[in-house]
């Protein structure tokens, strides 16, 4: 993990020394574990920064930000091995869980160039929480097309 992109970590509820013991329950395959680890998430100060993080470092496994790695590989359209997938459901905002219909898309140029210079970014038009995701992106711009599609007059 980039220094810089967990600074935010030393301000979590889950860091704290009176929660050290809930550290694995972020991994468990246990449901009231998983359960108890999600509540506290959403009870933390940093969760937004979390579940960006998570989302943008393509974290698939555990639970982040009141999110499980079922939740996050919908959001980020894609399997447990990180491959991108077309899924049952589109995904939700992964902050506030808006519908799909409140999620647009849109691409930022990224500083410094390098191999990438652009990025698709996916934002909530109800709680404004943004994340970079090609994948979460991609399957947003399908919904907003089947959409559109169904709204079109037959021939």
């Amino acid at each position: 993990m980039s220094i810089e992109k967990t600074k935010w970590l030393n301000n979590s509820l889950c860091s704290k020394k009176e929660n050290e013991h809930m550290i694995e329950w972020f991994f468990s395959e246990e449901p009231e574990e998983k359960y108890a680890a999600k509540n506290l998430c959403f009870a933390c100060p940093v969760r937004k920064d979390c579940i960006k993080y998570a989302l943008e470092e393509k974290q698939i496994w555990g639970v982040w930000g009141g999110r499980d790695e079922n939740e996050i590989r919908r959001i980020l359209s894609v399997d447990a091995n990180g491959d991108e997938c077309r899924r049952e459901r589109y995904p939700q905002c992964p902050f506030c869980f808006a519908r799909t219909a409140k999620l647009k898309t849109y691409i930022v140029d990224l500083p410094g160039g390098g191999r990438w210079t652009t990025a698709r970014m996916v934002e909530c038009t109800d709680c404004g929480f943004a994340w970079r995701s090609r994948t979460s992106a991609n399957a947003v711009n399908a919904y907003h097309s089947q959409k559109e599609d169904k709204k079109k007059p037959k021939k």
